[in-house]
């Protein structure tokens, strides 16, 4: 009797025990780090523009020479267990890509609204003939309660063929000469995530098994790590440094502001657009320049989610 005794003693220690290292290993991988809108602000500013752009308050347009496109110029996919993941090489990649939404500005090119939700990318995912197709997302744009219902604009979609799509650099990948008769048919995937702190959908992109048969490849999912900083290197090894702080809200030291001349976004395919990006970037160098007046208070702006 006495052994049995000692038998479930000793049993009910080894169960505890391994519990308390899965508990250590999971709680290890999930780290919780909290940053505000300030962290955006300042982070950014060196890299690019901030702008009080009327009805979304300090957007940011990014110092990049030569033609930019997000999700498209100077990065790649990578599959993850939330799904399809853009990795950036820009040291800003970070906020931008996972957070927000982006605006096309006809008069200023690409523009990033802040948002406080994370995700592996804000786009709409598609299918069309040979190509993958995807799109960033604009303001107030949900997937799920849109689906069948709002087109990117032209200007919005990457067409890159399927072949490609595993690629380490796409930027010379993307298809051009887009017209809407190409991109009205383009299906729209209905493969959806949710965030982790508003339950906020997001598209998956495309199924695996059907990347690996278009590009000849095993594809393994690749682990995410969360780290408390921004890494200097996104790839670790056999896993993905991912920083993904939760964010709370103040405004940009220093930004631009439209007085005199009236935004052109651009939402549908009937609105003109301009892809001259040196004279967009002489548009915004010309705006004013403003000055926040405390660094502490809290904006009431529209924000990109």
């Amino acid at each position: 009797m006495k052994k049995n005794h000692n038998y479930k003693v000793l049993l009910t220690c080894l169960f505890l025990f391994i519990g308390s290292i899965t508990i250590d290993k999971v709680a290890a991988q999930r780290v919780v780090t909290t940053i505000t809108y300030q962290s955006f602000y300042d982070g950014l500013s060196p890299y690019g523009i901030w702008i009080d752009y009327p009805g979304y308050g300090h957007v940011w347009q990014p110092s990049v020479e030569g033609d930019f496109r997000p999700y498209l110029t100077n990065g790649h996919w990578n599959y993850s267990v939330d799904g399809w993941i853009w990795i950036s090489n820009y040291s800003w990649g970070w906020a931008p890509f996972h957070y927000g939404r982006w605006l096309y500005d006809d008069l200023y090119g690409w523009l990033w609204i802040p948002g406080y939700e994370w995700s592996p990318a804000w786009v709409l995912w598609g299918d069309i003939d040979d190509y993958y197709a995807w799109a960033p997302l604009m303001p107030s744009v949900n997937v799920v309660v849109w689906y069948g219902t709002w087109r990117p604009p032209i200007i919005y979609w990457n067409v890159v063929d399927h072949i490609y799509i595993y690629d380490r650099d796409l930027s010379n990948r993307g298809r051009s000469n887009l017209d809407d008769r190409f991109t009205s048919r383009i299906r729209i995937n209905n493969n959806y995530g949710t965030t982790r702190y508003h339950n906020q959908y997001y598209a998956k992109g495309p199924d695996v098994n059907e990347v690996e048969k278009y590009t000849d490849r095993k594809i393994e999912s690749v682990p995410l790590r969360e780290v408390k900083k921004i890494p200097s290197v996104a790839r670790n090894q056999d896993e993905l440094q991912v920083y993904r702080p939760r964010i709370n809200n103040p405004e940009p030291s220093t930004y631009r502001s439209i007085d005199k001349v009236s935004p052109n976004p651009v939402r549908v395919n009937s609105d003109k657009f301009n892809t001259n990006r040196v004279q967009q970037k002489q548009n915004v160098q010309r705006l004013p320049v403003r000055q926040s007046p405390a660094r502490d208070k809290t904006t009431s702006s529209k924000r990109g989610n």
